[in-house]
């Protein structure tokens, strides 16, 4: 894919040299004023922007201003274009935070030598970027493990407080959220929750197991646990307030609490929820001395306490949470929920021996073998006997994080290990990472006999899914590459298998496929179906989520543009899904495929309008919006499509077809 180049000036005559100077080496789009430049960039990112200073309206500077204010627009690269020569032209654009300016009229090796050079070290950074991001990413993930080994040793100090700090950082979180805290805030009170109890480890397992009632010595014991968990994390940064959460959660509203006696709204907020909820979780656990308690106890027990022991408000929030069964369905009952820290014999923690998490031999959370390990086994044993790679895929992952939290994601990511672990007798399973899964089969070669693995593995989920309703909302993908007929290396049987994997997922009716070397060509019958399957999935409000099964993040987008501009408009709407077909049937290969549906995309772009809006619908179509249209002026647009497409692609072996549908608020 060529780099795209944005040039905005009010010259035409600059835009024209800067067109036929770049045009060989870079996708180049030109506009003549900063407001077009502004529309454009609504709908796209390019790769650098070529940015006149002196223009109407609005000069290069205030643009660039702009650029600079927004999150999603100023890491772009800009390099200014001016026939200012002033050394201070010079200064002011590199204050504007530019990357080169180039002078005008310009020199072509200079131009092209500068633009090269900025795109050069701009995609260093980004990959910079990328890494340290990954490390960030890994840092966070051995922090949170560590604090789950940590919250799991404390909890096991005490035979009947089993799963107490997951509860007590979930209920936590679900608070802060109807309180209306971001999700900084609100991730961040689950991990300071998870910590609260952390002085505990200081207490002695006799006194926090003791069945009669404590002596003045041992009750002094017990809540000194706080001044200890305050100085245990006093130099904890990672998390604000994670030392405030261990020292306060004890404090009571009416001033009666301990370690200082706080009073009221002096209390931190943080430690006046986990307070709270530690309460809760207090009384309806099993303790050593009783039974939980029920809900209608426990409510009347809030009641009784607010504004004395509890922030009345607060208890408010919490009954109410009790009475829709918010706080039951956070967490799975301690008997179904297998620990992600605890396993059999071994702990699967920060550390592992003298190992750390990145050269573990197993995934700290399933207990399968770890991506390392695995890719390791794996491509040693291609080299000596080959075999039969499957890349599986845990599809509405996403969803079950979304809607209850990571703590469940993490439980269905371990009833899929659990299915694998199951299935796979000698054969190598790994996780690498996310919701993906590797499962190989040494010397298999055969697909009949790859098939026979996929269904009993797939048969295996889906008594898993009867046993366990949190993996009811998902299903697995699988694609499938064998060591001969795709490719003898690990890095060619994982990229055919990739490949075959984002077939299954373009195909709803699959659960499994084969790496094949064509690409997914839709019939026109097919074609129109699609798009009759958009329109009636938007006009009955359903959700796109599951019934598309595509990976463009931008679908989201249209959806939401579709289903609610048309209510706030009585503008006709358009629905067009553009199809390419092979021209006589006959199969296509992926790499043709690509740059016909490459072709495609160019020529629908250049012919939209600013208010029209498109993505890719699937590998071989791409859907339009087109506002304030009459039915009967659509062929102007689309006859411009077809004649741009054929005028970029060249060839006959791909044609286009589109479907047209209308979208009108009033007709739902």
């Amino acid at each position: 894919m060529k780099k795209i180049i944005l040039i905005v000036d009010d010259d035409r005559l600059t835009l024209s040299t800067a067109q036929n100077l770049l045009a060989d080496k870079y996708k180049v789009v030109a506009v003549n004023s900063a407001k077009q430049a502004y529309k454009y960039l609504d709908r796209h990112v390019p790769d650098l922007i070529l940015l006149d200073i002196n223009m109407p309206e609005i000069s290069g500077f205030d643009f660039m201003k702009t650029l600079q204010a927004d999150i999603h627009w100023r890491k772009i690269p800009v390099i200014f274009l001016t026939a200012d020569r002033s050394s201070e032209t010079e200064v002011e654009c590199f204050r504007m935070r530019a990357c080169d300016f180039i002078t005008k009229p310009f020199e072509p090796q200079i131009m092209l030598s500068r633009i090269n050079s900025t795109l050069e070290l701009d995609g260093y950074r980004r990959d910079l970027q990328r890494r340290l991001d990954e490390k960030t990413r890994e840092m966070e993930r051995v922090t949170i493990q560590a604090i789950m080994t940590v919250a799991n040793t404390v909890d096991a100090k005490d035979d009947y407080t089993k799963g107490h700090s997951m509860r007590v950082a979930a209920y936590s979180k679900i608070l802060a959220q109807r309180l209306g805290w971001s999700e900084d805030e609100i991730q961040n009170i689950y991990y300071v929750a998870m910590l609260h109890d952390v002085g505990k480890i200081g207490v002695p397992d006799a006194v926090l197991n003791k069945p009669f009632r404590l002596t003045d010595v041992e009750f002094r014991l017990i809540k000194g646990h706080t001044i200890m968990g305050a100085e245990i994390l006093k130099d904890f940064k990672m998390f604000p307030n994670v030392n405030v959460g261990a020292k306060y959660h004890h404090e009571r509203y009416d001033g009666k609490g301990y370690p200082e006696g706080l009073k009221g709204e002096s209390i931190p907020l943080v430690a006046r929820v986990i307070g709270l909820v530690d309460s809760y979780d207090a009384m309806t656990s099993n303790r050593v001395y009783r039974r939980r308690l029920s809900d209608e106890f426990v409510m009347e027990e809030l009641r009784k306490g607010k504004g004395t022991q509890w922030d009345p408000e607060l208890v408010d929030i919490l009954i109410q949470l009790i009475e829709e069964g918010a706080l039951e369905q956070a967490w799975m009952p301690e008997d179904d929920l297998a620990s992600p820290i605890f396993g059999s014999d071994k702990i699967f923690g920060a550390v592992m021996g003298n190992e750390s998490i990145a050269d573990a031999s197993l995934d700290y959370l399933t207990g399968l073998l770890s991506k390392r390990k695995g890719e390791h086994d794996i491509s040693t044993s291609l080299r000596m006997r080959g075999g039969c790679l499957l890349l599986i895929d845990l599809d509405g992952f996403k969803g079950i994080n979304q809607q209850h939290g990571h703590l469940a994601g993490d439980y269905a990511l371990k009833l899929t290990a659990d299915v694998l672990r199951e299935v796979c007798g000698k054969d190598t399973v790994c996780r690498t990472g996310g919701d993906e899964f590797l499962y190989y089969i040494e010397g298999l070669k055969n697909r009949d006999t790859a098939v026979e693995k996929v269904n009993e593995i797939l048969e295996t989920f889906a008594r898993k899914q009867e046993e366990a309703d949190i993996l009811k909302e998902t299903q697995l993908s699988i694609g499938i590459s064998i060591s001969g007929t795709d490719g003898k290396t690990y890095e060619e049987l994982y990229r055919k298998a990739d490949k075959a994997l984002y077939y299954v997922k373009q195909n709803q009716e699959l659960r499994y496929g084969f790496y094949r070397s064509t690409g997914v060509v839709r019939t026109p019958e097919q074609s129109k179906g699609d798009l009759e399957k958009v329109l009636d999935i938007i006009k009955n409000r359903q959700t796109y989520q599951g019934a598309f099964q595509v990976d463009y993040g931008e679908f989201e987008h249209i959806y939401e543009f579709v289903s609610h501009f048309s209510q706030r408009s009585n503008q006709k709407t358009q629905l067009l899904l553009f199809t390419l077909v092979s021209s006589d049937g006959s199969e296509i290969k992926l790499e043709r495929m690509e740059t016909a549906m490459q072709c495609m995309e160019q020529a629908i772009c250049k012919s939209l309008r600013g208010v029209d809006v498109g993505t890719r619908y699937s590998s071989s179509q791409f859907l339009v919006v087109l506002v304030g249209t009459e039915k009967e002026n659509i062929h102007v647009v689309t006859d411009r499509i077809v004649q741009n497409y054929f005028k970029l692609f060249g060839g006959k072996d791909i044609t286009l077809t589109y479907d047209v549908a209308n979208f009108n608020a009033n007709e739902q």
